[in-house]
């Protein structure tokens, strides 16, 4: 899930910066979706996976959401585009810890993951999604066109080393009764001119191409079913459009529309 999600994840500080004004989460009248267990692992193998389930309050008390300390997009929108459906359009991703705590969802990922990460954010056999209920309903076509409006971003690495991120459109399967969006984003970083720079690559990644720069491509899927917003991430398409199946046959078995 930058889920950052270090694969979603937006420019500035993190989720809970205490010196944010407080945003109020949303409210209903309405009693919370019964969301437990709506994530699944989507891996056919899972005998190497350790995962790992937090609901929103511990995501908030973690920082989950966070980016990696010394990453910065530019602009904002290429990862900060999921929106917690208010009329400020507060960015979820980097919304006050007591916003964050505040919401009805939960958000799994394996470890091999780059969630919860500075550094080494390996994206091998990775996956990360998140489950949000949001009262004011998720704004699905303005989140995925902002994030497609970044079709070549910036991104810097401890404010020295650039490289690129983009932001395009994929088709999703139809799902009945839900809305679907995809993304495939991409992340470079050309071979660097020195060894120093090298090595910062190495730091946040853990090593480097074979051609001595970092390409990172992933796919995005966001589901919603009344007002609740699934989001998934991971490498391979097969897997984002399996991820966004299984969270559809869950939550309709549960009556969420």
């Amino acid at each position: 899930m930058m889920l950052v999600f270090a694969a979603g994840c937006a420019d500035g500080g993190s989720g809970g910066d205490d010196a944010k004004a407080e945003v109020p989460a949303p409210v209903t009248s309405k009693a919370p979706a019964d969301l437990k267990d709506l994530l699944t692992n989507p891996h056919d193998d899972q005998s190497k996976d350790e995962v790992l389930t937090f609901d929103f309050k511990q995501v908030a008390e973690k920082s989950l959401l966070a980016p990696p300390k010394g990453m910065a997009f530019t602009p904002d929108s290429c990862v900060n585009y999921v929106t917690i459906g208010d009329a400020a359009n507060t960015p979820l991703q980097t919304a006050p810890a007591a916003t964050i705590a505040g919401l009805n969802g939960y958000m799994q990922f394996n470890t091999a993951s780059p969630v919860g990460k500075d550094h080494n954010l390996g994206h091998d056999n990775f996956f990360a999604q998140f489950v949000v209920e949001l009262p004011e309903g998720p704004k699905l076509d303005a989140m995925h066109k902002a994030a497609t409006e970044c079709a070549k971003g910036d991104i810097t690495l401890d404010g020295k080393v650039p490289g690129t991120l983009s932001n395009v459109d994929f088709q999703t399967p139809s799902l009945a009764g839900a809305q679907t969006k995809g993304l495939i984003q991409r992340i470079t970083f050309p071979p660097q001119k020195d060894k120093a720079g090298t090595d910062v690559l190495k730091t946040f990644y853990g090593g480097v191409e074979p051609n001595g720069g970092i390409d990172r491509p992933k796919h995005i899927v966001m589901v919603v079913m009344g007002n609740v917003l699934y989001y998934g991430i991971v490498t391979d398409l097969a897997t984002a459009n399996k991820m966004a199946a299984n969270f559809h046959r869950l939550a309709s078995t549960r009556g969420i529309s």
